[in-house]
Parts: structure tokens; sequence; C-alpha cells
């Protein structure tokens, strides 16, 4: 809201240049006729009606300060051509008014305030043709008044000033008009820059409810992948001493010793999965945390081997867990559905990329089906939170099976991330 309040500052008002011109045409007109009344007064023209000229250069100067009000007033900043051209040729007749009932010669220093508006309304080649055609007149004139009019010292004062003010003001119109238009480029860009803050602003909130909801998946995900293995497995060993409790006591005491302890696993998980929120720098081993995986999994009815070759150095924490989650949810699988025996996990390690590939001789299942089970509403997390995962770090998986031969679940990740 700051930053929006200091651009409003900082925004120019397109109408300002306009105001100036209009304050500047009107001391023009105030001093320069009234400048011709004075000199007039003083001068005492012969064959002259003071009073009448006096009051007619009044009117004019009521007429030349109307026409700026009412080319204003009425059409603002932008008039159409065809009026522009009409008012400037109303303003010239009325110059020429002033220069007619004007005998000190000072109503000429009128001229240059017709190029100057033009330079704005008509562009700069309309300004210096009007430029010309005055300095033209004047010469004209003064010609016409005395044929050696280069030898009146007068005169020529008078051409050389008006020169300088025909100059002059052409330099002025075209730093003014310059300015103006930098100032109405600056409001563009300060226009774009509010329109982008204002996307900018969008954008954050979408990145902020994107990064809440990746979140929400991340943690779904760990504790589908994290308790959600250990839960199975101690409803497994549940499962296992209800049916021997009374054919084997030892085996039921067994399957609740199993059990406990893989509750007490889950509980260490939580832990390590709270204290790794709070430090993401602790250091992750996938060869140690697959081998405590095995480890825990060891019930007496599968074989589980590891065969790990490669060194982490160089991988990422996500890629490396983004393997873990997957053995993990595999080994899961197979201990759940598979009715498995034997289940090799070979982990690669290369300089591009890491493999890891689980194998158990279980029976097995349809993979067409996998779709269809991913689609359904009561669809389980575990295959959608692997791809979820490879997806962040842009690794790929592949699970083919058969019946009775199996089940083979490979995922390869890259070493690098590559950045979109």
């Amino acid at each position: 809201m700051k930053q929006d309040a200091n651009l409003a500052k900082m925004k120019p008002q397109p109408d300002t240049p306009p105001r100036y011109f209009r304050s500047t045409f009107t001391l023009m007109y105030l001093g320069i006729i009234t400048a011709v009344i004075y000199f007039n007064l003083v001068n005492r023209c012969s064959n002259r009606f003071l009073l009448g000229n006096t009051t007619a250069l009044i009117v004019i100067l009521v007429l030349l300060l109307g026409v700026e009000q009412f080319e204003h007033g009425r059409y603002g900043l932008h008039p159409p051509r065809n009026v522009v051209l009409t008012l400037t040729l109303g303003r010239m007749a009325l110059i020429e008014a002033v220069a007619l009932l004007d005998c000190s010669g000072f109503s000429v220093f009128l001229y240059p305030i017709i190029p100057f508006a033009a330079y704005f309304s008509l562009g700069s080649r309309w300004s210096k043709y009007l430029a010309g055609f005055y300095f033209t007149l004047f010469i004209g004139k003064a010609w016409l008044a005395d044929p050696l009019w280069y030898a009146n010292t007068n005169t020529m004062s008078n051409l050389l000033i008006l020169t300088l003010l025909f100059i002059f003001m052409q330099v002025m119109a075209r730093a003014i008009y310059r300015d103006e238009a930098n100032s109405r480029e600056l409001e563009r860009l300060l226009t774009d820059l509010e329109a982008t803050n204002r996307r900018l602003q969008a954008y954050a909130a979408q990145v902020a409810e994107l990064a809440a909801t990746e979140e929400r998946n991340r943690l779904a995900r760990d504790i589908h992948d994290s308790l959600g293995h250990y839960l199975t497995a101690v409803n497994i060993q549940l499962e296992k001493a209800l049916a021997f409790r009374s054919r084997s006591p030892e085996e039921a005491e067994q399957a609740i010793r199993d059990a406990k302890q893989a509750a007490s696993e889950a509980l260490q998980d939580v832990r390590r999965s709270v204290g790794a929120l709070r430090n993401e720098a602790d250091r992750f081993s996938l060869k140690q945390s697959l081998q405590e995986l095995i480890k825990g999994m060891g019930n007496g009815r599968i074989h589980i081997d590891l065969h790990f070759e490669g060194h982490e150095t160089g991988y990422t924490r996500l890629s490396l867990m983004a393997l873990y989650r997957a053995a993990q949810e595999g080994l899961t699988n197979i201990q759940k559905h598979a009715q498995a025996t034997q289940v090799v996990v070979e982990v690669k390690l290369g300089r591009d990329q890491a493999s890891l590939c689980l194998h158990d001789d279980g029976q097995g299942f349809d993979t067409a089906m996998i779709e269809e089970w991913m689609a359904a509403p009561n669809q389980t997390f575990g295959l959608q939170g692997i791809r979820e995962r490879l997806e962040l770090v842009r690794g790929e998986m592949k699970l083919t099976s058969n019946a009775e031969e199996g089940t083979r679940l490979f995922v390869t990740v890259p070493k690098r991330i590559e950045k979109n």
C-alpha cells in the first residue's frame, strides 16, 4: 500500500504543461498588448483616435484570452485538427488587427506566439513555416514602409530582436515538447509498473497458496510413507499373533514383540521427521536408512537382500529421499500383497543418475489395473506419492509384473536437478 501511495505521488499530471502554456500565453498577451497601448499613448501617433485604438486593443486582448479559454475549456488537451487550424487562423487575424492599430511597431513581438503555440498543436514543421511566414511578413511591411528599411536603425533592431525571439521560442518549444513527451512516457512506465506490481502481488499470493498445497502434499506423503509403513507392519504382526495365539503361543508372542518393535520404530521415525523439519541440514544417508528399513521388516517370512553401489556425495537430500520412499513403499506393498519369500533391492549411484530396482518373487498382478486403482475414490497414496516425489526431482518410475513371476519396480533420479 505504501509503495502504491509513493507511485501515485510520483505520477506526473498530464495537464501540467498545457496549464503552463496557457499562463505563458496570457502573460505574453497582457504584457505585449499593454506595451502596445502604452507606446501608442506615449507616441501620440498622428491621425489616430487614441481612445478608440485603446478600446479596440483591449477588446482584441479579451478576444485572444477568450480563444485560449475556449480551446482548452471546450476541447481539453487534444482538440481536433480542424479546430486547431481554425483557432490558429483566428489568433493570426486578431494579432494582425493589433498590428494595424499599432503605430509604435511593438506589436510585431506578438508574432512569435503563433509559431510557438503551433509547435504543440500542429507540429514542429508547421511551427517553422509560420515563423518563416511572419519573418517574411515583417520584412515585407518594412520594405513597403521604407524601401531603405535595412538602413533604419529601429527597424533593424526590431528585426534582430524578432529573429532572436523566433530562435529562442523554437528552442524552448522543442525543449518543452520533449519534456512533455518524457513526462507522458514516465506516466506510462509508472502505470505499467503499477500493473506489474499488482500482478506480482497476485502471483505472490498464488505462490504462497501453491507452497502451502505442496507442503500439505509433502506431509501427506511423509505420513503415508513412514507411519503408513510401520502401521502396516504392526497390523500384520498383530494379525499373525491372533492367528497363532492358540496353535503356537511362542509365535504369537514373537509377533507381538515384532509389532511393539515396529511401533517403537514408528515413534523414532516421527521424531526424526520433526527434527528434520526443524533442521533441514541434517545429513541423510540412503544406505543407512535402507539397512534400518530392511532390518525392521525382517519377520522370518521374507528374505531381503540389499546391494548398494556408489557414493551419495553430490546427490541432494530430496533425490535420495525419493529413492528411499520408493523402496519403503515397494517393500510395504510386497509385505501386504505379494506373498513373496525373496526380495532383492539394488541401488546404484552413478556419475549422472541413481537407480533403485526392487524385485520380488511374489504372485504378481496385472499392471493394466494400476491407472484404474489410481483413479479410484478410495485409492491409496503409495504409487501416487512415489510419482509426486519423482516429479519433484525429474525422476522416472517403471513398474512391471506378471502373474506368478513377481514384480519389478525400477526408479531413476538424476544427480543434478535441471530447472525449467
